[in-house]
């Protein structure tokens, strides 16, 4: 497991921005590592950060919005203009990174910006641009063409290159989030003509702007996927990097590509590609990439980055590694060693992260060796989840925590099939 060296208690303070499950879990590995209370904001509140009392939560109606989010971080600035440690700005939602990098040259009078430049973020948060690079350094990934509200046929339907099922995904992942129509899903798998140019064309007809990607799909479940997360100091060193397994996937439509149940995972292969490519792009910050192994030319191939860590994340920090600690330790000087430290070498400090209730896990995950070590794990009773933190449980997070349970176990039900009751 790994272990943050710091030679005292961290001398810098992060502000984050968001109120999902990925800015709890960060606010709760700041908790855990200083017992301070994390200062966040957002746009609004959801589930995962309500009834917390490890948070100092600042909800700003329109905050992820360019007009709002700067006008507030110059009221905040003026706040943090004396302050005598440096203060870190952390977007754990997709708005957040652009919207920092955007403002970076004004922000940085005030605040650590840990962000690549704006234009080198958005060719990497685009998926359709992250190909690109992605061919210009020599990153796998799937096969794919670029869809635009132009390329659709006046008169028959959009048709795949490669057959069916394929898979297709919004180019624009901060515009699509923000889309609510019948039939959007986070990720499409489309078995047929008809439903591939339904899905495109109901979502320009509701508002979406933006370019579409239609891939190859990888066959295989979940268990041949992979995510990779990690930080890159501020001198383009990569500082640390976390391989996980994930071994259930979430079946809504809504919920496709967020995973359920993550193992982690040790592979040096694939962390000196991704160190490889990330030094190439001589990157800094935090990155979150997902990929799957295809069986059928054995390589694995990666889908996007994340310009954060993953929605998950907490899962490596259950491992070991303290996401915020590694970024205030980059800026505050008290890293004691300036090694790389590749994650989860040692199996036997393995721990399962869960979403979802251990026999709902057990229920539905597809059958592989890696549920086979998950259940072993979770008999022994080495798992844990993001939003159970007992310094911070309580009443009324418990009646969310059951809340959120019931909805889990009707969308499971639904979305894998009553034949497995």
């Amino acid at each position: 497991m790994r272990t943050l060296k710091l030679s005292g208690e961290p001398q810098a303070t992060p502000i984050f921005m968001g109120s999902d499950e990925n800015a709890y879990g960060q606010a709760r590995a700041y908790h855990e590592l200083t017992g301070k209370k994390a200062i966040v904001y957002a746009g609004g509140l959801l589930a995962a950060t309500k009834y917390t009392k490890i948070i100092d939560m600042h909800v700003v109606p329109g905050f992820g919005e360019d007009a709002i989010f700067i006008q507030t971080m110059r009221e905040v600035a003026k706040e943090y203009a004396t302050h005598e440690e440096p203060v870190i700005l952390i977007g754990l939602g997709d708005k957040y990174p652009p919207l920092i990098a955007k403002h970076a040259d004004e922000l940085r009078e005030t605040f650590v910006v840990p962000y690549v430049d704006y234009d080198l973020m958005q060719r990497l948060i685009y998926k359709n641009t992250f190909y690109e690079i992605a061919d210009q350094y020599g990153l796998p990934h799937p096969t794919s063409v670029i869809l635009s509200k132009e390329d659709l046929p006046t008169e028959g339907q959009v048709q795949s290159p490669w057959g069916y099922p394929v898979v297709l995904k919004a180019a624009d992942s901060v515009e699509w989030v923000d889309l609510h129509f019948e039939g959007r899903a986070k990720v499409y798998i489309l078995n047929s003509e008809g439903e591939l140019d339904k899905a495109i064309r109901d979502a320009y007809a509701h508002g979406y702007h933006g370019k579409f990607i239609l891939q190859d799909a990888i066959p295989g479940d979940a268990s041949l996927e992979r995510n990779v997360t990690g930080y890159v100091d501020q001198h383009h060193h990569l500082q640390v990097i976390s391989l996980g397994h994930p071994v259930l996937e979430d079946p809504t439509p809504w919920g496709i590509g967020n995973f359920a149940a993550i193992l982690p995972d040790y592979d040096e292969a694939v962390y000196h590609v991704a160190e490889k490519f990330l030094t190439d792009l001589d990157y800094t910050g935090f990155f979150n990439m997902d990929f799957k192994y295809d069986t059928r030319d054995n390589t694995f191939k990666f889908f996007e980055m994340n310009i954060r860590p993953g929605r998950s994340s907490y899962w490596a920090t259950l491992n070991g590694v303290n996401w915020v600690g590694e970024i205030l330790s980059d800026y505050d000087n008290q890293r004691t060693s300036q090694a790389t430290v590749y994650a989860n070498q040692d199996t036997s400090k393995y721990q399962l992260w869960l979403q979802i209730p251990a026999k709902m896990f057990i229920k539905y995950a597809p059958e592989s060796a890696a549920k086979d070590t998950a259940v072993k794990l979770i008999k022994q009773g080495r798992y844990g989840f993001t939003y159970k933190y007992q310094p911070d449980w309580n009443f009324k997070r418990r009646l969310l925590y059951m809340r959120a349970n019931q909805l889990f176990r009707k969308s499971y039900k639904q979305y894998f099939g009553s034949h497995l009751d």
